[in-house]
């Protein structure tokens, strides 16, 4: 039987037996491993992507391909992943699931073989950057129905393994890239990325493992997805889906109605400007540290440091939010006026001492980017969390096809770094500017 209907053979037993709830562990907790290896392969290689690709860009064309690379594959991870969303509705998690983690690793094989920048472009940005970008979605969907009263416990052990990850891979391919070279390298991050396919084969329908409740209340069906809509939309995937282009599925999967909301489209933006500084200084800080003329082991150290900060922050966080109520839309625009700060000043000396220092501090402010923008996307639109969120990734997906290739060419025609991290800088300015031209017109308003 085909697993994408399996959650229709129980739509008419519903209305008879007793309520039937996501099961808050048992196989859950497969599937709760599956979405911890998503994130922690799909996050921890790209964190160390300066670092491997680093002689590859030197030998091309210096490191102005490094950013036009990011920038394809964040675009392609962002519009893939809303379109996983749409397919969401028609197919089951594996059936979506498989296709992003089959998309991955052929990216990954690809990889193995390029010996051009514009190669690198198609098979790491846009093959391997889709491929995770449909995975994501179904790992958030199905990691959702599975949990309730445990979502928050569960999502925690997911952002520990994707935190270990983002620690331990600079130095894994510093050690691989001494002891088996480029080529072998990739081959064994490939053999690695393999275990995506384990995680993806574990996303169950949660039907195949509901529970029956002791009350008749059907505390469970928040987390499901309507069946009567289900199958209006499969009817329309018979009949219309061939048809329609990708423009029309975006409008009609897209409220954009809530772009009318000034304060709302303020939000928007200054989060994508600020999403596009954070990654794209992730990316090319390696190759920075690279230039100071460090050693692999020294930046492969740096990154890590960078990375145990944001997990120290990051456990401080939760701890300090689960006490005490924060405004997390101040939190974000203050550490964003302190980013714009940590960019100038990491090439303002290359000081091995300083660089470090510079790296902790970024490390540990750079989760008032990372955890909270979903949260102060939805103080945006409260109501409509869904469609903020499809907003914000088609926004931030083209703003970083645009971006981040100009920072490249910013580098090709000065040869230097510095102006690179003054238009991160920059993307960070646009963010604390709009916000503060908001809250003076807003502010005068409610006086």
């Amino acid at each position: 039987m085909d697993e994408a209907f399996a959650h229709l053979e129980h739509a008419e037993k519903r209305q008879t037996e007793k309520a039937r709830l996501p099961p808050d562990g048992g196989w859950g907790y497969l599937v709760c491993i599956g979405v911890g290896f998503t994130f922690m392969l799909g996050f921890g290689s790209s964190n160390a992507f300066g670092i491997l690709f680093n002689n590859f860009f030197i030998e091309q064309d210096g490191a102005s391909g490094l950013p036009l690379v990011i920038g394809v594959y964040n675009g392609a991870l962002s519009i893939a992943g809303f379109l996983s969303g749409i397919a969401l509705k028609r197919y089951s998690f594996r059936q979506v699931g498989l296709l992003g983690a089959g998309l991955f690793i052929l990216g990954d094989l690809l990889t193995i073989f390029v010996t051009r920048t514009y190669q690198l472009v198609f098979t790491f940005g846009v093959i391997r950057g889709a491929g995770f970008g449909v995975m994501i979605p179904v790992s958030f969907t199905a990691f959702n129905c599975y949990f309730t009263k445990k979502r928050t416990a569960m999502m925690s052990a997911n952002q520990t393994m994707s935190s270990i990850a983002s620690i331990t891979f600079p130095i894994l391919v510093t050690f691989l890239l001494a002891e088996y070279g480029f080529r072998w390298t990739l081959a064994i991050i490939m053999a690695l990325d393999l275990h995506l396919l384990f995680a993806m084969l574990v996303m169950h329908p949660v039907e195949w493992h509901m529970i029956k409740s002791e009350n008749s209340t059907n505390n469970g069906d928040d987390n499901m997805i309507e069946i009567k809509e289900i199958k209006e939309t499969r009817a329309s995937c018979k009949h219309e889906s061939i048809q329609k282009s990708i423009i029309k599925i975006i409008y009609d999967n897209v409220e954009l109605d809530l772009l009318k909301d000034p304060r709302f489209v303020s939000t928007l933006v200054g989060l994508g400007f600020a999403f596009v500084s954070d990654v794209t200084y992730l990316a090319m800080e390696p190759m920075l540290l690279f230039s100071y003329g460090y050693s692999k082991m020294q930046v492969a150290t740096c990154v890590m440091m960078g990375a145990i900060a944001d997990l120290i922050a990051r456990f401080s966080l939760a701890v300090f939010t689960y006490f005490y109520t924060v405004n997390s839309r101040k939190i974000f625009f203050f550490g964003t006026c302190l980013t714009i700060i940590l960019r100038i000043a990491l090439v303002c000396s290359s000081e091995i001492w300083f660089v470090f220092t510079i790296t902790v501090i970024s490390g540990l402010i750079r989760c008032s980017v990372q955890v909270l923008f979903p949260l102060v996307l939805v103080t945006a639109a409260p109501d409509r969390f869904p469609a903020a969120l499809a907003l914000h990734i088609i926004f931030s997906g083209f703003l970083m096809l645009i971006a981040d290739p100009l920072i490249g060419l910013i580098f090709e025609a000065t040869g230097t770094y510095l102006y690179c991290f003054l238009a991160m800088s920059v993307c960070c300015l646009v963010c604390v500017v709009l916000w503060t031209i908001e809250y003076i017109v807003y502010h005068k308003k409610t006086i």
